[in-house]
């Protein structure tokens, strides 16, 4: 789902700068070490406006053009939706329940658009000028609800809309639509209440959605539209047919400079629960108290680690990617519109695919009670919903057939069944607060149930060309090998031997799908699709498909090719190195494959590859070419879209100079950007990590001890970390020997 943009390529570093100046000492703290506009004027698809730390909704400008994030940074505000995800591709999700003000009323969503100017962007603020109305907006967030204050010129004609018809899929490609919903405007309480059923954008299942607002000032007069059609004073207004567009107005006689407060709430699961949001979290029209509740709630995440060393530009770009690994998934406990449950309740996976590598390890790391909530809500989906799919958006699975050329397009999970390494990672790092034999249980279900029926049968281990409907045939068997060495981990942790042994043996089916002679600008040995018989497909290793594949499902590799996956094996790097031709043949190959760009950095399958150096004995060439991956995020953006906090994770961890391998208990060292960073984990422990001579050109770890003593290993474990650590890298502009020795453990056989 790689929907990659530059929308801003004109916009330039001068032009950001100024709206987000990075000298001087920030006014709210870390805060404003942020910058919302990186992966908003250049790759990322992140959404430029504030949140809390994995707030419910996400209150943020929508414009024409916008992508799956609803923005175009060159484009005037159509209006500001209450609901957004942050960092993905394709055809996004949400944009509901646009606000609108104007001078004038014009209910059509074009005739909503203004010019902008005098726009600036913080986690826990978004400003900007309406040119076309003269229109100062201001709006700050809260949990589930949010407060706006605008500034209107004098008018007797100061109107502000909620517009229920808009939405990002709809505005993006016409494929979104409310089929049902109604609006109702109480001028005497000063109340707008509303819900929509929408339809469309990626994981195309309905999502209902109720909110409640109020403002501040008595409104000079009201009403409500539908369609084309404007009904002065009548209150109620109703949709019953796809694609009808409702929405609620109120207008107000201002004077010059006035300011109007509205504030608005939104749930999942009732109108009632809406308007219990808006009354918990934002009790008075106090603008200041809900946005300075919001900068503390920024400083405590983001102070949880400090740099020392880091020049502004790097600071911001180190604390941008971090604020953005708080975004995604979205913790809306007791907000679940499926069934009743006291259990924690997250939503927005979009997906599991993309964040098992990097985020959720960070925060086993520094937020362990996120990812303890996280698997309980996965054990609550598993117990009342029977599956858990790594896509879950709206409080739906992604599981559906979608029909194109009389083939199904799509089953389910995005590649593996993710979720489960995601467990395994929680439980072999010792995650508190689980029900571990339930877990278990889980993810044995998966492995029984879940992996294609061909893989899984006689405990085959690998998927033969053209044997599965939904394709993918050998990036679907890597990664269900992956999840069955964690399944392996998770069974011998709970005592069941036979189990362990069984998809310990199923992990490494993969090597049924080792061609050791296909062949790509010289070079051997490559994951490739192979019949049922044994016999190989003509393929080249530089594509994602056979010749003979006419597209739709008919794929061997998902979102890559050849040449990228035959790296990903996250449990078997030694066995891959025996099979390349040894430590020597396969640091060639790969430095080829990176030096001419056959491994895609924006993409979640490269993530390690980089750190497999590591597992052939040469930590200096994982330091160089992840440093050079560094080097590609800047205060625009990405490499690629930043996926729900993946590609800021990776950021994170790789600047610290350490990697988790996801899904064991092992961290691969690179060496840190900085001079000093500490880490404070939630239980109050800290891992310092200080980097003696640290420098742009030198990126070479010469020598490390942890805790004082030398440390000869490129890597180390989650329990050396835990209770609390100190790192000390000597940094140097040549490779050492440091760390090539002793190899990371690939497997536990």
């Amino acid at each position: 789902m790689k929907a990659l943009r530059n929308q801003a390529a004109g916009l330039g570093i001068f032009s950001l700068l100024a709206i987000f100046p990075l000298a001087g000492a920030p006014l709210h703290g870390l805060s404003d070490n942020v910058n919302p506009f990186m992966g908003v004027t250049g790759r990322g698809n992140t959404v430029v406006g504030p949140q809390l730390p994995w707030g419910s909704i996400s209150p943020s400008p929508d414009t024409e053009d916008g992508s799956s994030d609803g923005y175009n940074p060159q484009k005037g505000i159509r209006g500001f939706s209450q609901l957004h995800v942050s960092g993905t591709g394709s055809c996004g999700k949400y944009g509901q329940f646009l606000i609108s003000p104007q001078i004038g009323l014009n209910t059509l969503e074009t005739g909503h658009d203004s010019e902008k100017s005098a726009e600036t962007a913080r986690v826990y603020e978004y400003k900007v000028h309406l040119n076309n109305y003269n229109i100062s907006c201001e709006l700050a967030p809260a949990a589930h609800a949010a407060i706006y204050r605008f500034t209107f010129p004098k008018s007797d004609a100061a109107s502000i809309l909620i517009d229920l018809g808009h939405s990002i899929p709809e505005s993006m490609s016409r494929a979104g639509y409310m089929d049902e919903g109604e609006v109702s405007v109480d001028p005497a309480k000063q109340v707008i209440t509303g819900w929509g059923n929408y339809w469309g954008g990626w994981s195309a299942e309905p999502v209902r959605l109720y909110f409640a607002a109020c403002y501040d000032t008595p409104g000079s007069a009201f009403g409500t539209w539908k369609n084309d059609t404007v009904a002065s004073s009548v209150a109620v207004q109703a949709a019953g047919h796809r694609k009808d567009r409702i929405g609620a107005y109120v207008q107000f006689k201002t004077g010059a400079g006035q300011q109007v407060r509205l504030k608005i709430g939104v749930s999942f699961s009732s109108q009632a629960r809406a308007l219990s949001y808006l009354e918990q979290e934002i009790p008075a029209w106090d603008y200041a108290r809900v946005k300075a509740d919001a900068v503390a709630a920024w400083n405590g995440k983001l102070g949880q680690i400090q740099l020392e060393g880091a020049s502004p530009e790097q600071a911001s770009v180190f604390y941008s990617a971090f604020y953005n690994t708080m975004r995604m998934p979205k913790d809306r406990t007791g907000d679940n519109p499926g069934w009743v449950s006291a259990e924690p309740y997250w939503d927005d996976y979009y997906c599991v695919w993309d964040t098992w590598k990097t985020l959720f390890p960070l925060h086993v790391l520094l937020h362990e009670s996120m990812v303890r909530d996280n698997i309980k809500a996965f054990l609550d989906r598993f117990k009342n919903n029977g599956r858990v799919q790594d896509a879950f958006v709206g409080g739906n699975d992604r599981y559906y057939k979608w029909i194109g050329d009389d083939r199904p397009e799509w089953l389910g999970n995005q590649g593996g069944d993710d979720v489960d390494n995601v467990v395994a990672d929680a439980m072999v790092k010792g995650v508190g607060g689980v029900d571990w034999a339930a877990a278990g249980q889980m993810v044995m279900s998966h492995a029984e149930q879940n992996r294609a029926p061909v893989y899984r049968a006689q405990d085959r281990g690998w998927i033969p060309y053209r044997k599965y409907e939904f394709g993918l045939y050998c990036s679907r068997t890597l990664e269900f090998c992956y999840n069955d060495f964690c399944t392996a981990e998770m069974a011998r942790a709970l005592g069941r031997t036979n189990d362990c042994q069984r998809y310990l043996k199923r992990s490494r089916g993969w090597e049924n799908l080792w061609n050791p002679a296909a062949e790509s600008d010289g070079k051997k040995g490559f994951i490739a699709p192979r019949w049922m018989n044994g016999e190989w497909v003509n393929f080249d290793p530089k594509g994602e498909r056979a010749a003979i594949s006419p597209g739709g499902v008919d794929r061997s590799f998902y979102e890559g090719s050849a040449w990228m996956y035959s790296y990903f094996l996250p449990h078997d790097f030694a066995r891959l190195i025996e099979l390349s031709g040894g430590a020597t043949a396969y640091c060639d190959k790969l430095q080829y494959a990176l030096s001419h760009e056959l491994i895609d950095f924006s993409n979640e399958p490269s993530f390690l590859t980089p750190f497999s150096f590591i597992y052939a004995g040469r930590p200096d060439l994982c330091a160089f070419w992840v440093r050079k991956n560094l080097d590609s995020y800047n205060q625009n953006g990405f490499p690629g879209d930043e996926d729900s906090g993946a590609m800021s994770a990776w950021y994170v961890f790789a600047a610290l100079g350490l990697m988790p391998n996801a899904g064991q208990d092992v961290y691969l060292l690179n060496g840190p950007k900085f001079a000093r960073a500490t880490l404070t984990m939630e239980n109050g422990r800290q891992i310092i990590i200080e980097g003696i001579n640290a420098a742009p050109g030198n990126l070479y770890v010469q020598s490390l001890k942890v805790n004082g003593a030398p440390w000869p290993r490129a890597w180390l474990r989650h329990a050396d970390l835990k209770h609390g650590a100190t790192l000390q890298f000597v940094m140097g502009p040549q490779p050492s020997d440091w760390g090539r020795t002793v190899p990371p453990p690939a497997d536990f056989r």
